[in-house]
C-alpha cells in the first residue's frame, strides 16, 4: 500500500488535485488544490508542464503514487452480452462484438469491461478510449514523479467509493454534473451497469438538460437493458451543482437527492483549518481516485495495449535470457571441466593402484591382497622386529644402530680389531684385539663417554700366547632412557 498517492481530477479548465495518506485508517487529506489549466503563448512550451509546477508550487507531491482518470469524453460505452463466463475468452472476442457498434476503428482505442451479471449470457458494460487521448494522458502521466499503476473512467471512481457505503440502497443513480458536460451513471445491485455522458455548452440550462436527459436515459435502459431497475435515491456531485440546481431537480424527480461528499460518507480526516475551504462538489472525483488507489480498482483500468504494466521479467526479459544462457554455458563448461578432470584423476587412480599391486606382489609374493598399505606396514614392522636388539622391548635400535654407534665412538687413531659382539637385551659383549692395555683403557673410556650406554666394564684384557696383540673383551650396558 503507497504511502501517499495524488488523485488528478483534469476538467475543461481546471485541475483538481488530492493528496492523501494511506494507513490502515481512515485516510487522511494532507493537501489539495485547484488550479487553471495553464496555456502558454511560448511554442516551446508545454500549457501541462506550466500547469503541474502550479501544483508543485501548491502542494507537495514527491513520492505520491498518481492516479489520473480518462476523460470520458473520449470513451464510448456499451452495454452488451457475450457467450462466456471466462473473462479471458470474454477478453479475446471482445473486439468482435464491439466492432459493429463503434464509431472508430478497434486499432484506435483501447478496450476494457466490467461484469455486470454472469450467466449464459454474461452482460458486461465495455468501454472504449480513443488511442490519441491515451498517448495524451500518459505524456501527462510521465512527466510525474512516479508512474500510474491503473487509469479509471473519469467519475467511476466516485461510484466506486459510493458503493462502500452501506447506507446507500443497491439500486441508486450517479450523477456528476460539470460546467460543459454531465456523467450518468446506474448502479445495479451495487454494480455499475450503465453509463451515459452528455455535452453542452457552458451557458445552458444545466438543470432542464439533466432532467431530460434523465428520462431519455431512463426509457433507453428500460427497453434495452433492464426494465427492472427502480431507484429511489440520487448522489450528485460536480463543479455546476449549486442549491438552485438541486432544488429544481427534486421538484421534478420522485427521487432522495443526497450529495456525495465522500469526506463526510467516509469519514476522511481533514483539518478543521482546510475543511472551511474543501469545496466537496469540486473534489470529491479527485479524492475518490486517491481511495480508489488504495483501496484496489476494481472496474475500468485503461492500462491495456501499449500502456499495460510491464512485470519485472517482461521489462528484462532479453537480460533474463542471456543472463541464463551465459549461465548454461558456464554451467556446461564447469561441468566439462569436472568430467575431464574426474577422468584423469581415475586414470591417475588406475595407474597408481596398478603400480601399488605390482609392488606388493614383487615384496610379498602369493599373498592375497587386501588392504595393502596395512599390509606392507604390518611386513615392515615384522622385518624391523628382526634388526632390532634380542630381548630389548624398551630400545628402538637395532644392532646395526649399536655396531654403528661404537665404531663411531672408537676412532680412526686407535688400531682395534673387533671379534665378537653379541647383544642381549640391554647388554653388549664385545670381543677383540688391539695394540696395548693402553689402548683397552682408551676404548672403555670413549664408550662410556656416549649418552646411550649407561656403563662399560673390561671382563678380560691378556696377551696373544703368539704374538703381540692384547686380547680383550667389555661388557657394555645400554642406558635405556636415552634409547
Amino acid at each position: 500500500m503507497p504511502d501517499k498517492v495524488l488523485g488528478l481530477d483534469i476538467q475543461q479548465e481546471t485541475v483538481n488535485a488530492v493528496v492523501i495518506k494511506a494507513g490502515f485508517r481512515n485516510p487522511q487529506v494532507i493537501s489539495f488544490v485547484t488550479v487553471p489549466l495553464q496555456t502558454s503563448e511560448n511554442e516551446d512550451e508545454d500549457g501541462w508542464d506550466l500547469t503541474l509546477a502550479e501544483i508543485k508550487k501548491s502542494m507537495n507531491i514527491d513520492a505520491a503514487i498518481p492516479v489520473i482518470a480518462c476523460p470520458a469524453k473520449d470513451v464510448s460505452f456499451r452495454n452488451i452480452r457475450v457467450p462466456f463466463k471466462d473473462p479471458k475468452k470474454i477478453r479475446q472476442v471482445l473486439p468482435f462484438e464491439l466492432e459493429p457498434l463503434m464509431i472508430r476503428p478497434m486499432d484506435q482505442g483501447i478496450i476494457d469491461f466490467q461484469t455486470i451479471e454472469k450467466g449464459d449470457p454474461t452482460r458486461i458494460i465495455a468501454c472504449m478510449a480513443d488511442i490519441k487521448t491515451m498517448y495524451t494522458l500518459w505524456d501527462q502521466a510521465q512527466k510525474l514523479d512516479t508512474e500510474p499503476e491503473f487509469v479509471p473512467v473519469e467519475s467511476v471512481s466516485t461510484v466506486l467509493c459510493l458503493l462502500e457505503d452501506n447506507n446507500l440502497p443497491d439500486q441508486f443513480i450517479f450523477v456528476d454534473c460539470q460546467f460543459t458536460q454531465t456523467i450518468i451513471i446506474y448502479v445495479d445491485k451495487r454494480i455499475i451497469s450503465f453509463i451515459r455522458r452528455i455535452e453542452y455548452p457552458v451557458s445552458s440550462n444545466t438543470a432542464r438538460i439533466l432532467l431530460r436527459t434523465m428520462y431519455h436515459t431512463k426509457v433507453y435502459y428500460s427497453e434495452n437493458v433492464d426494465d427492472t431497475f427502480n431507484p429511489e435515491t440520487l448522489c450528485i456531485t460536480g463543479a455546476k451543482v449549486d442549491d438552485a440546481l438541486i432544488e429544481e431537480i427534486s421538484d421534478e424527480l420522485e427521487l432522495d437527492i443526497q450529495e456525495v461528499d465522500l469526506v463526510k460518507r467516509m469519514a476522511v480526516r481533514l483539518d478543521k483549518e482546510a475543511l472551511e475551504s474543501w469545496n466537496p462538489r469540486v473534489m470529491d472525483n479527485a479524492l475518490a481516485m486517491a481511495i480508489v488507489q488504495n483501496r484496489g480498482n476494481t472496474s475500468f483500468n485503461l492500462r491495456q495495449g501499449p500502456f499495460a504494466i510491464k512485470r519485472q521479467w517482461q521489462e528484462y526479459k532479453n537480460e533474463i535470457i542471456n543472463t541464463v544462457l551465459w549461465c548454461i554455458i558456464i554451467a556446461l563448461a564447469f561441468g566439462s571441466n569436472l568430467f575431464v578432470d574426474t577422468k584423469i584423476l581415475e586414470k591417475q587412480n588406475q595407474q597408481l593402484t596398478n603400480s601399488v599391486k605390482q609392488i606388493f606382489e614383487q615384496a610379498l609374493p602369493g599373498v592375497k591382497i587386501t588392504n595393502p598399505v596395512q599390509q606392507m606396514q604390518e611386513q615392515i614392522a615384522v622385518l624391523k622386529s628382526s634388526f632390532m636388539v634380542p630381548g630389548d622391548t624398551q630400545s628402538n635400535m637395532t644392532v646395526i644402530d649399536i655396531v654403528n654407534l661404537i665404531s663411531k665412538l672408537i676412532g680412526d687413531n686407535i688400531d682395534v680389531h673387533l671379534t665378537r659382539l653379541v647383544a642381549e637385551g640391554t647388554d653388549i659383549h664385545i670381543s677383540g684385539k688391539t695394540d696395548a692395555f693402553n689402548s683397552v683403557d682408551i676404548i672403555k673410556n670413549k664408550l662410556e663417554s656416549a649418552r646411550q650406554i649407561q656403563s662399560v666394564s673390561v671382563t678380560s684384557s691378556k696377551k696373544e700366547r703368539r704374538g703381540d696383540k692384547i686380547l680383550f673383551k667389555l661388557k657394555v650396558t645400554l642406558a635405556e632412557n636415552e634409547l
